[in-house]
């Protein structure tokens, strides 16, 4: 990670029960375009699994492609849009949310029907 940026984010949460919030994207917050790849082509990403994406020689090309072309960047957002519209979304036991998005759960502690009911009864409360 770049050291500067580093330092920034250090200071804006101090520690780790730190309620402070920082912006994804440093160059453009406010605005939907390709500069987060410009963020994590300076290593200036803000998650790991962002800047891998970058670090990683299988995906540094898409990252360097996306943040030169921001047409390039819009085209494929779109599509990915369209492919993630038609999936199959699997509920209750049928699916599971991975404790680690890399692998699947060896056990399915953690399944999408407790969650969703976690979270019906969470907003049904504040609402």
């Amino acid at each position: 990670m770049d050291k500067t940026f580093a330092n920034n984010l250090k200071g804006s949460c101090p520690t780790a029960d730190s309620n402070n919030t920082v912006n994804m994207d440093i160059r453009s917050p406010n605005v939907f375009d390709n500069k987060y790849y410009v963020d994590l082509m300076n290593r200036q990403g803000l998650f790991t699994s962002d800047q891998d994406l970058y670090t990683d020689r299988r995906t540094r090309g898409i990252v360097t492609s996306f943040a030169v072309n921001q047409s390039l960047f819009y085209e494929k957002f779109v599509i990915g849009m369209i492919k993630m519209g038609q999936m199959n979304v699997l509920t209750g036991g049928n699916g599971e949310i991975r404790n680690r998005c890399d692998r699947r759960n060896k056990d399915k502690k953690v399944d999408i029907a407790t969650v969703v009911e976690e979270l019906e009864e969470t907003f049904s409360a504040l609402f």
